[in-house]
């Protein structure tokens, strides 16, 4: 009994560096400015990945590689936009914005869109749809950084 108690406490610790969200444990180490700049590189990775594809499918002359480098650039792209969609739910709405907190509804109303417009960018490979992502993330880091939360 001990030894499985011991073998289930391990387990655990190991795998918790694997968790891809903050922790959740009341810690208080953020660094919201980190965050910010992290969604921002996820949307130029998902900008590029679109951009990569469109010239891959755009080739007249394909091979296999490049059949499993588009398949490649897609897979990124879409693990790109849910890592906004979770850094989103797991990191602002979870752990940082407050009920109480100034301009609440606005900075909710902006992660809502933060998270359908990333969503969009798996649906899409238009430069388009990274660019409103990126605006939509750049406004909600405006509201959110000049106010309480």
């Amino acid at each position: 009994m001990k030894l499985r108690t011991i073998t289930t406490a391990l387990l655990f610790v190991f795998t918790a560096n694997f968790a891809s969200a903050h922790c959740q444990v009341p810690c208080g180490i953020f660094n919201d400015e980190l965050k910010f700049s992290e969604l921002e590189q996820h949307v130029e990775t998902i900008a590029k990945a679109a951009r990569l594809m469109n010239e891959i499918s755009a080739k007249d002359d394909s091979v296999a590689y490049d059949q499993q480098q588009f398949v490649r650039w897609t897979k990124t792209k879409e693990e790109h936009a849910q890592k906004i969609i979770d850094e989103a739910a797991n990191y602002f709405l979870a752990q940082r914005i407050k009920t109480d907190a100034d301009h609440y509804a606005e900075k909710i109303e902006l992660l809502h869109h933060n998270m359908v417009k990333a969503m969009k960018t798996k649906q899409s490979t238009e430069a388009e749809a990274s660019k409103v992502l990126l605006e939509k993330i750049e406004a909600f880091e405006k509201l959110y950084l000049d106010h309480k939360h």
